[in-house]
Parts: C-alpha cells; sequence; structure tokens
C-alpha cells in the first residue's frame, strides 16, 4: 500500500531497507573444487556463483580421501553413493514403458512365429494350431451359408 506524505512522494508502509547479497568472506579457493590457481582473482568482487553458496563450514570433506578410509567405511560410502543415485536416475514411467514395449515385441514376434511364418517343412507342431484358429478366423469373419431346401415328410403323406 503507498501513501503519500505532504511533499508528495510516496513512501511503503513496510520495510525499504533493500536486500543486502550475499558476500563470502573466507577464501574460495579453500574448496576442494575450485578450478582457479588464482587465490584473490575474486576475493573482493562478487559473482553469479556467489549466490548460493554456503557460508557454513561441512562436517566432512567431501569427496573423502578413500585411501585413508577403512575398507568397510569405503563399501559404506560406495553403497550409499549407489542407492542415491538409484534413486536420483529412476525414471518409473521410462522403464515402464520400456516393459511394457518389450512385452508387445516378444508377443508378436512369438504370435508371428506360431501362426504366420512359413517355416518350409512339411509337419510342423503348429498346423494343427494354425487350422483351428484360421477356421476359427475364417467362421467369424464370413457370412453364413444360407440354408439349404428342406423337405418336409408330412408333405408326400
Amino acid at each position: 500500500m503507498i501513501q503519500k506524505t505532504p511533499l508528495n512522494t510516496p513512501t511503503r508502509l513496510f520495510s525499504t531497507t533493500p536486500a543486502s547479497r550475499f558476500t563470502f568472506t573466507t577464501l574460495k579457493s579453500s574448496s576442494p573444487f575450485r578450478l582457479s590457481s588464482d587465490k584473490h582473482a575474486h576475493e573482493h568482487s562478487p559473482s553469479n556463483d556467489d549466490a548460493y553458496y554456503s557460508p557454513h563450514k561441512p562436517k566432512r570433506q567431501w569427496p573423502p580421501d578413500m585411501s585413508k578410509l577403512s575398507p568397510k567405511h569405503q563399501f559404506r560410502l560406495e553403497r550409499k553413493y549407489r542407492r542415491r543415485a538409484a534413486l536420483k536416475y529412476a525414471r518409473p514411467k521410462f522403464i515402464k514403458t520400456v516393459t511394457l514395449v518389450q512385452w508387445g515385441v516378444i508377443g508378436f514376434v512369438v504370435i508371428y512365429a506360431v501362426l504366420f511364418m512359413n517355416w518350409d517343412t512339411k509337419d510342423t507342431p503348429f498346423d494343427g494350431l494354425r487350422e483351428n484358429f484360421f477356421s476359427g478366423l475364417q467362421g467369424v469373419f464370413s457370412a453364413p451359408t444360407p440354408p439349404g431346401p428342406t423337405k418336409k415328410a408330412n408333405e408326400n403323406n
């Protein structure tokens, strides 16, 4: 809400203190992930990289020095990383779609091989199945045979 003062200058009812940008006070080169070897180049001029840099010191160094860890602790960290990576990169809809497509292709190949593929042999184990399938299909899609003339036994007597 804006109110007019006697000088006709708009003022705000809420705080007008500008939000100060976060500044990082310790050396940036202390991070093991910084590529720059120049320690003081960016110390006084904040850049876009500083916007989300945490001011809190981490509990542990990451990535840890694996040579200093026991095999049990190394295995524990690797297992944790594998679990987190699997959760992060899991795509349930994509995996479900791929699985359904794979089963569809498998079903199509099996049906084609059993019913339609020419095996170049006289007797195949699928001949009876093919005959039953195609006779049933022909019965469903063909017109019924017209009724023929019937003789009544009682008319001649």
